[in-house]
């Protein structure tokens, strides 16, 4: 009885520690993420900034019909247009990777619900640890839904930035005349600048979500104690 006694217990530490490893990791991660995205806020900001004044250079070029000057702007606008599309393949390939890392925590929360079932006798503090499991998967299934939701409107704005590209670049400055009558170049600018906008919008709202998630990663890992003290 002794030996049993022991083995479950023994089971019950190893469930328990890897369960903190899982904690921890997440912690880790949610930090980083957290000032990746203060840094990308800040580099974001700027980049939209520098985009906007060049625009404005450009219609001035072309307003005065000025051709050298128009053209290096607009290889100015190409050479930032081509840096935020690899931004945006940057932040897909992040993307996928949170979504795996939403779908790692809530294969967590499953091993968890079910240790946390096969131990249940019904006391005050099994009922509570149901409920706190519940909680939990709630969370991160909307965490995962939310990450999901972002690969998809990035991609989404992957392909509107790589069109807009190709628009500016097939823009011929030599004929400024046909430029100023279509006003072609204005519409492409006014989007792309849009898709930017967006972006940063989308980083701040990041922000916010990961800021949220450390938080009940905070609260999840304040219950995992509460319970090993409660279990042990």
């Amino acid at each position: 009885m002794k030996k049993i006694k022991t083995s479950i217990t023994g089971i019950l530490l190893l469930g328990s520690t890897a369960l903190v490893a899982q904690n921890a990791k997440e912690a880790i991660q949610d930090h980083n993420q957290i000032h990746v995205n203060k840094s990308t806020l800040a580099r974001d900001d700027a980049e939209l900034e520098a985009f906007v004044g060049h625009a404005h250079n450009l219609k001035l070029a072309i307003a005065s019909k000025n051709m050298a000057a128009a053209k290096k702007n607009q290889t100015v606008l190409l050479a930032s247009m081509s840096r935020e599309i690899s931004q945006t393949e940057n932040k897909i390939a992040w993307a996928k990777r949170e979504v795996v890392q939403s779908s790692q925590e809530i294969a967590s929360d499953r091993r968890e619900n079910k240790r946390n079932r096969r131990q249940y006798v019904g006391s005050t503090d099994d009922h509570r640890d149901i409920a706190r499991d519940r909680r939990d998967t709630r969370d991160d299934r909307r965490d995962k839904k939310d990450d999901v939701l972002d690969l998809k409107e990035l991609e989404a704005r992957l392909a509107n930035q790589k069109s807009l590209f190709q628009s500016l670049q097939n823009v011929a400055f030599s004929d400024l005349n046909k430029v100023i009558k279509l006003e072609l170049h204005k519409n492409i600018l006014q989007k792309f600048v849009v898709t930017m906008k967006a972006d940063l919008a989308e980083n701040k709202e990041e922000l916010r979500e990961d800021k949220r998630e450390l938080g009940e990663d905070r609260r999840e890992r304040r219950d995992d104690r509460r319970e090993r003290r409660e279990k042990y």
